[in-house]
């Protein structure tokens, strides 16, 4: 069966295969589920004694992130929140997103986003993308081949590194 977004080259129409295993699972924001590992998946992946025994469905972890979202005092802590979540796991965040989208649009983009651009290096935790130095331009092709592939980039955004 075809989806509509199968064209696209990182695209999926079901599960994918996962090499990872314990604590690298867990830190790959692609793959990681949290507490929604079932049983056989925690011991087929050796994630036994890594995550709490309680398995939640995704719409669980979805209201527990929402009330710890909920909880934090202004419009930067919340993209902070925010930001951290999609470091972590892509798929409840994207799905936190979704099921409240007209609240959190101004904490993922603007407003709030251009907020913590400006507080970048204050809140900086995780690269993410490929960093280039105007002051290393003979290493600027050795930079962008550690970051992957040609098809593994969706999209380039060129910045002085103060705002976008």
């Amino acid at each position: 069966m075809s989806c509509k977004y199968s064209h696209l080259p990182l695209s999926t129409a079901g599960p994918i295969e996962c090499t990872l295993r314990g604590s690298a699972l867990l830190q790959s924001q692609f793959h990681n589920k949290g507490s929604a590992f079932p049983a056989n998946e925690r011991r087929a992946f050796e994630l036994d004694g890594l995550l709490p025994p309680n398995i939640q469905t995704l719409e669980e972890q979805v209201t527990r992130a929402y009330q710890q979202y909920s909880g934090r005092h202004d419009a930067l802590a919340k993209n902070t929140f925010m930001s951290s979540m999609k470091e972590q796991n892509e798929v409840l965040y994207y799905k936190l997103v979704q099921d409240h989208l007209k609240e959190m649009f101004s904490i993922i983009y603007t407003p709030t986003e251009g907020d913590a651009i400006q507080n970048f290096s204050r809140l900086f935790r995780k690269p993410e993308g490929c960093f280039l130095n105007v002051f290393e331009q003979d290493r600027v092709r050795e930079s962008l081949s550690r970051w992957g592939r040609p098809e593994d980039i969706d999209y380039i955004v060129v910045s002085d590194g103060e705002e976008v």
